[in-house]
């Protein structure tokens, strides 16, 4: 029997002494994944931080490029507000005529188109300084310079500010006054966009 208990206490014994040892390998590969787990853990925390102020980064150039578009889209709108109020105020100018600037202008005018003396012109209703005696004097002018002066004044009125539409051989020379005004804008408007479009 005394042998029997021996060996059941070295079986006791040996179990005790490899548990502890698994014990203890455990515990040892405890601190092993832990120490590499932390290790894991610094690593991407510092990859994130970067990931981070990387972005950070990111989102201010993005913010920036939409800041500068919104602005340079405001700065258009107001640049091209200015160009229509340039030309309003042109065509304001052009109507604030006075009679005799307006007749000299459009004697002017009429003598260009009607190169051979002859034709009609059309204006608007209610068109008071275009009349007979305008006919008279341009008639007689163009009597000196081409030897013929028999433009007549049409019997319908045109759908025109100021100025006439000059008839001739079914030909027709729109000369209102929003027409010279157009012709004219287009000479200017690269030059008025040049000033207010110069960086």
């Amino acid at each position: 029997m005394a042998g029997a208990e021996k060996l059941i206490e070295k079986i006791g014994a040996d179990a005790q002494r490899d548990s502890e040892k698994y014990w203890q390998d455990v515990q040892d590969k405890k601190k092993v994944a832990r120490s590499k787990l932390l290790r894991e853990i610094d690593k991407r925390k510092t990859e994130i931080e970067k990931m981070s102020q990387v972005a950070g980064v990111e989102k201010k150039k993005r913010m920036a490029a939409v800041y500068d578009l919104e602005y340079r889209k405001q700065l258009l709108v107001a640049k091209q507000e200015m160009m229509t109020k340039a030309k309003a105020l042109a065509k304001q100018k052009l109507a604030a005529l006075s009679d005799a600037e307006y007749i000299v202008l459009m004697k002017k005018q009429l003598i260009g188109c009607a190169s051979d003396g002859t034709g009609t012109i059309a204006v608007a209703a209610g068109e008071k300084r275009l009349n007979t005696a305008f006919l008279a004097d341009v008639n007689a002018a163009l009597a000196a310079k081409v030897g013929k002066g028999e433009v007549k004044l049409a019997d319908k009125p045109y759908d025109i500010t100021g100025g006439f539409v000059y008839i001739s051989d079914g030909l027709e020379i729109n000369v209102s006054l929003e027409a010279q005004l157009n012709e004219a804008w287009q000479d200017v408007e690269t030059q008025v966009a040049a000033v207010l479009f110069e960086s």
